[in-house]
């Protein structure tokens, strides 16, 4: 018997009941819940496919903070006996033992008396619903829950550490059924002591191996029960199986006990547990349960809550490597991301708008400011101007504004079409140059209806109006801040209007011309995509400036150039939008702020607030075993 001897609370951990990590584990607990979309998006393996998230969310979680309960599993695979010993240690009938495998669906638990109204028992077994029991069979029932069958102890059974003892039946955790797999590994997580229950048939499958290799790696203490051993005629070949039992799992018993097998003696409840010890002759008749009530309880749960924070604290396969992994899956997705913004961008080519588009808006604003004769002669020349504008169109020399616009439409849908064209072949090759990319984008663009994506596109610019609301807004808006931080310049414009407002056409002209002079250069974000918009370059000054001075004319031009650079690419980056919402909403949907987040994974602030947390618990774990005279393992 390698048992821990005496109850004197001395370690530190517990007699602190790790009441100094608890705001530590609950807020890693919220941070990693937090993680766990993004984790799975990336492709992280979660929950109970890492080694630490069991160790956590089911042992120090819900018990590094109570009472130091004892909690005793008995598992192992199909047809072991694992009911009728727990009867037997229990005293009593917990769960009906039938000969048919994989019977037990549900764990059966043997409380002390009075805890069910102490603690909250779901928080103690988490992954469980509670229910009390009713009878022997309670555990047969199917229910696609994970119900966890509850009987408290006799106040007159307290004996043998029942007072501090929660005893626990389990399913097979090798049996068809896979939920059974789950409960088994549920109740592995949350317990102390786990009693492996092995027969001559189930003790090296590897099922087998991998549970109780799993339970080693956690540092629990386990026992080991040899069930329906052909006594003594197999007594010599025990040692054989539990030397080769060990070797596959790692498994370093804390105590052996053989189970001759007696027909008769089980089918009252009985059981008679022979202890494995060094010394030679018959082993002596033992129960386990008295033993470990002799043994120090406090130092069991300790081992066990310590094996448990070792795991989840391991830079290796702890959650430390978690972290690490989501970090580097983001860098991965930042790579892709930068190939995207790369490769994956097109050049909207829009036509010149026609004048009235932004122009007739800038005047609309100047017109208030003007003085009475600049008016006088604007309405004359406006007039004027209408009706050279009507008799050359009527020569074929001018076209009207309504055949502007519509020759306008048209170059634009063209441009549309030729950009959404280039960007759909453009993503198929970043597809095929990156995994990430094809991840993420690759079926959508194999599987979408690409003849509905263009017929989007064409209704999007068919209903947006050449000026919209919002566009007459900005430019008035963009018109008033310049008017209020250079009101030089705006008095110039005026002044240059009323003196020279016979040479009205000329300015006109050039102001004209810089609209149609403009150039596609600058770019602006929005959702995710860049949209090319038009900036207004070095503007054409037409020959008939000159008559009111080309310097002046050029200058006050060239110090209003930003501003028409802002309404002109304010006006392209509504013309643009048709583009950006047809991909936004229809050929990519959400998979840009899908790149976007997977791509600032590293930069998520509950990797740093859970790194800050590790190191915390790392520093308690080696302080607490310095005080133990040990060295955390």
């Amino acid at each position: 018997m390698n048992m821990p001897t005496g109850n004197d609370l001395s370690h530190p951990l517990l007699r602190r009941g790790f009441s100094d990590w608890a705001d530590d584990l609950v807020d890693g607990a919220r941070l990693i819940k937090q993680l766990m979309p993004l984790a799975e998006s990336l492709a992280v393996a979660v929950g109970e496919e890492t080694a630490w998230y069991g160790p956590l969310f089911g042992k120090l979680l819900p018990q590094a903070g109570r009472e130091p309960l004892l909690v005793v599993a008995i598992c192992g695979g199909t047809n072991t006996g694992k009911s009728l010993l727990t009867n037997a240690l229990v005293g009593s009938g917990m769960s009906r033992s039938v000969p048919e495998a994989a019977r037990t669906l549900h764990p059966v638990a043997c409380l002390p008396a009075g805890l069910a109204e102490r603690i909250e028992l779901a928080e103690l077994f988490p992954g469980f619903v509670p229910t009390p029991w009713t009878s022997e069979d309670d555990a047969l029932v199917e229910d696609t829950r994970n119900l966890l069958i509850w009987r408290e102890r006799p106040a007159g059974q307290s004996g043998n550490g029942g007072d501090r003892q929660i005893l626990l039946d389990t399913p097979d955790i090798d049996g068809t059924l896979q939920e059974n797999w789950e409960r088994a590994e549920l109740i592995r997580d949350m317990s102390d002591v786990i009693v492996a229950v092995l027969t001559q048939q189930k003790y090296n499958d590897a099922v087998i191996r991998d549970f109780f290799r799993a339970a080693a790696a956690t540092g629990k203490p386990l026992i080991v029960v040899v069930n329906m051993v052909d006594w003594p005629r197999q007594q010599a070949v025990i040692p054989a199986w539990l030397a080769t039992f060990a070797k596959e799992t790692g498994v370093a018993a804390k105590a052996v006990f053989v189970v001759p097998h007696d027909a008769a003696a089980a089918a009252t409840g009985k059981v008679t547990f022979l202890e494995q010890t060094d010394r030679s002759g018959s082993p002596p008749a033992a129960d386990p349960l008295a033993l470990l009530a002799d043994a120090d309880i406090d130092a069991l749960k300790m081992q066990a809550l310590r094996g448990a924070a070792e795991m989840v604290l391991d830079p290796a396969v702890g959650l430390p490597s978690w972290l690490d992994a989501i970090e580097a899956a983001g860098q991965s997705w930042q790579q892709a991301q930068d190939l995207l913004a790369a490769t994956v961008q097109v050049k909207i080519d829009l036509p010149a708008p026609p004048r009235e588009c932004v122009w007739e808006e800038i005047w609309a604003w100047l017109k208030p400011r003007r003085s009475g004769f600049d008016l006088t002669v604007s309405r004359a020349y406006a007039t004027l101007g209408r009706g050279v504008r009507w008799a050359a169109g009527r020569m074929g020399v001018l076209p009207t504004p309504q055949a502007r616009q519509e020759d306008f439409a048209s170059l634009e849908r063209d441009a549309l079409k030729r950009a959404l064209g280039d960007f759909i072949e453009r993503l198929d090759d970043a597809c095929r140059e990156n995994q990430e990319i094809e991840r993420l984008f690759g079926k959508r663009l194999r599987s979408g209806d690409r003849s509905a994506w263009f017929t989007d596109l064409e209704r999007r610019q068919r209903e947006l109006p050449l000026v919209t609301d919002d566009y007459r807004q900005q430019v008035r808006r963009e018109l008033d801040q310049f008017d209020s931080t250079h009101p030089d310049t705006v008095r110039w414009i005026l002044a240059g209007l009323n003196v020279g407002a016979a040479m009205r056409p000329a300015v006109t002209v050039a102001l004209w011309s810089a609209g149609a002079a403009a150039v596609p250069a600058a770019a602006a974000t929005a959702g995710g995509l860049s949209t090319l918009v038009h900036h207004v370059g070095d503007v054409v000054v037409g020959a008939a400036a000159s008559l009111a001075g080309e310097g002046a004319i050029g200058a006050t031009v060239a110090g209003v150039k930003p501003l028409l650079d802002r309404l002109f690419a304010g006006w392209a980056v509504e013309r643009g939008r048709i583009l950006a919402e047809t991909l936004q909403e229809v050929v990519l949907g959400d998979t840009l702020s899908e790149m976007e987040q997977r791509a600032t994974a590293g930069q998520r602030p509950e990797l740093a607030q859970l790194r800050q947390i590790i190191a915390r618990c790392q520093h308690r774990l080696a302080t607490a075993g310095e005080a133990e005279g040990e060295t955390p393992e």
